[in-house]
């Protein structure tokens, strides 16, 4: 043990010894330090991410200063030579950079995963705010579920290269893997993005009534990851991949109001008086809209002729109801008014007629 007690030994020991406990001390600035920063961004963003990052990382750092004064003195005090502890101290390094290794990567996936998922959290709130779609509870989950284990997985890879293992047949198996799992989930991945586009455009939303070109029509239900529900006028599930949803025409009858148009169309005898129509009709649609409940009463009715026809002059009647179902009665209403009207009035609304003139020949 005599040559421990030398001058050059001694001296690095109290080096180690000193680093030690500076690390220490640096440990406990920093929490200090980080403690006064998170309070002075939480009293001017208490709502921003930067605050939030800040609480998040600042445990975390100061633990890992911590660790690293032991690792730190260690390796100091392994550059004594000619002692008895030289093979103790090397066996001590070199299984401490091992697990030091092994901290650092697991503790920087668990820190990225936690920041990831609070900075997405964050923009789908923007998201939301913006859209009014009420999607975060069909966005976060699989975000929660997917990202730390994609996060965990390469930081598995990157420990085992760093231990000396060889990751690149490892790498091989899972691309040979990937691609077999790819083409076998190939439909499922197709409505998956496809329900991606949907959820995040917020274009068709829960309540809305949509009608696929040459498809079925109905109130959304649900529109999830896979597929979308609808419910049908005959209040049946109707249930449509995505995949097909994103790539065909589709109206979306509460886009970008509720309210919709109305137009009867309609048609007068040649002989009837068209000013005395004209005011008639007007009048009852004017006194409809005023009042019924399913007609929007801002937007005044209008009427035009449009058309010479066979039998009739026809002319239309424009009003505009709260939403779809009421626009059928709102319809029905007014084509009742005006029969009941023209009855009164003797307006005559022709049967479809031909006129037929012969001549008799001339002997």
């Amino acid at each position: 043990m005599t040559d421990i007690l030398n001058q050059n030994n001694l001296w690095t020991a109290i080096i180690s010894i000193l680093v030690f406990f500076f690390i220490l001390i640096v440990a406990g600035l920093m929490q200090i330090v980080l403690q006064k920063l998170y309070k002075s961004a939480q009293s001017k963003a208490p709502s921003k991410i930067f605050p939030q990052i800040i609480k998040l990382i600042k445990g975390p750092i100061v633990v890992l200063i911590c660790l690293s004064a032991p690792f730190t003195a260690i390796t100091i005090f392994n550059e004594i030579n000619h002692t008895s502890l030289q093979p103790l101290l090397k066996l001590i390094t070199n299984w401490g950079y091992k697990v030091w290794w092994v901290i650092i990567i697991f503790w920087i996936a668990n820190l990225l995963s936690k920041i990831t998922q609070l900075i997405l959290t964050g923009y789908v709130s923007t998201i939301i705010q913006k859209t009014n779609t009420g999607i975060e509870s069909k966005i976060l989950p699989p975000i929660r579920r997917v990202l730390p284990l994609a996060i965990y997985s390469i930081a598995l890879l990157v420990t085992l290269d760093g231990l000396g293992v060889a990751i690149s047949p490892l790498l091989a198996g899972f691309g040979i893997g990937g691609l077999a799992v790819a083409l076998a989930v190939q439909p499922t991945l197709s409505n998956f993005f496809a329900g991606t586009y949907l959820v995040t455009e917020g274009e068709v939303k829960e309540g809305d009534f949509i009608e696929l070109d040459g498809g079925p029509s109905g109130y959304v239900v649900d529109v999830g990851w896979r597929s979308t529900k609808i419910r049908s006028r005959f209040n049946n599930l109707v249930i449509i991949p995505n995949s097909k949803m994103v790539d065909t025409i589709v109206t979306n009858y509460y886009s970008p109001t509720p309210a919709m148009n109305v137009i009867v169309n309609c048609g007068v005898s040649y002989d009837s008086n068209l000013k005395q129509v004209e005011e008639i009709v007007t009048e009852i649609a004017n006194d409809l809209v005023k009042i019924s409940p399913y007609a929007i009463e801002e937007v005044e009715p209008f009427i035009g002729f449009s058309n010479f026809g066979d039998s009739n002059i026809d002319f239309f009647v424009f009003l505009q109801a709260n939403d779809r179902t009421e626009s059928f009665i709102l319809k029905s209403e007014l084509i009742k008014r005006i029969h009941e009207r023209f009855g009164k009035e003797g307006i005559e609304i022709n049967y479809p007629v031909r006129k037929l003139i012969s001549e008799n020949p001339q002997d």
